[in-house]
């Protein structure tokens, strides 16, 4: 299995509009890695994404991604979900007004009731332009696509946020890429984790956000054999510098963190 990582940003991709610090001006002249879109990764082998920001159109294209069959969401937030408009239209004859190619969106109901109120165009992409699949689904209960489980993990009771177990061939990678402060459930997959992608958090100590040492605390108890780490805000390398993150990886090396870039492959 071979996953994709087509954005590792945060909330605001990288560089920033209108920003001229030192890391957004080096993501403008140097490109990848410094330059990062909304965080998603890409399943090649089943051709799903799990979730898809504004900039999703610009990262499947640097990928020269043509086609996806299935989305996932774990959230509601735009800079994982509103990306759905270019995926669906991309799919959708205007002259002929008729849907080429229907997408499988997989969501968990609360995730769906989030998205629905606040990007209500979904309904039209499903009940009337036909080009997306709506497919609710349940916490805890795996989904099979071809060879590859896929097992949604509710972050808390009272969180509407999920991550995504991906299960090939006995191993297992957890796809975490945000809002995880709060993951209590985290620990019951504790046992067999052998890869775990998560959120870079921030750096200074924050009310909603895990924070840097938050993070570390939670690999030590977790312990999983890999750790890649994602969804690194520009915000928070303008604080500490891009160098600060190699630091960081030697730092903690007894930890095996690597930090993702757009464009990394890895295969499982």
């Amino acid at each position: 299995m071979k996953l994709i990582f087509l954005g590792t940003g945060g909330a605001i991709s990288t560089p920033r509009l209108f920003c001229n610090c030192s890391v957004c001006s080096k993501a403008r002249k140097m490109g990848e890695p410094y330059r990062r879109n909304n965080s998603s990764i890409f399943i090649k082998e089943i051709e799903t994404l799990i979730d898809c920001g504004e900039d999703i159109s610009d990262s499947l294209n640097r990928r020269n991604i043509y086609n996806v069959n299935n989305v996932f969401i774990t959230h509601w937030h735009p800079d994982h979900t509103f990306g759905l408009r270019s995926i669906c239209e991309a799919n959708y004859d205007f002259r002929k007004q008729i849907a080429r190619k229907v997408i499988n969106i997989y969501i968990p109901l609360v995730v769906y009731r989030d998205l629905k109120k606040n990007y209500p165009i979904i309904e039209y992409y499903v009940k009337k332009q036909k080009t997306a699949k709506l497919i609710l689904i349940k916490e805890g209960r795996e989904i099979k696509i071809n060879r590859i489980g896929i097992v949604p993990i509710r972050h808390n009771n009272q969180d509407n946020t999920f991550s995504y177990l991906l299960k090939y061939n006995s191993k297992n990678i957890l796809y975490s890429p945000c809002d995880t402060k709060n993951f209590i459930n985290m620990s019951r997959i504790k046992e067999y984790l052998n890869i775990l992608i998560t959120e870079n958090g921030v750096f200074e100590e924050h009310k909603t956000e895990i924070t840097l040492p938050e993070l570390i605390k939670r690999l030590e108890y977790l312990l999983p054999k890999r750790t890649i780490i994602t969804h690194i805000e520009e915000i928070d390398l303008n604080l500490k510098g891009n160098d600060y993150l190699d630091k960081l990886k030697k730092r903690y090396k007894y930890l095996n963190i690597d930090f993702a870039f757009d464009g990394m492959e890895i295969n499982v």
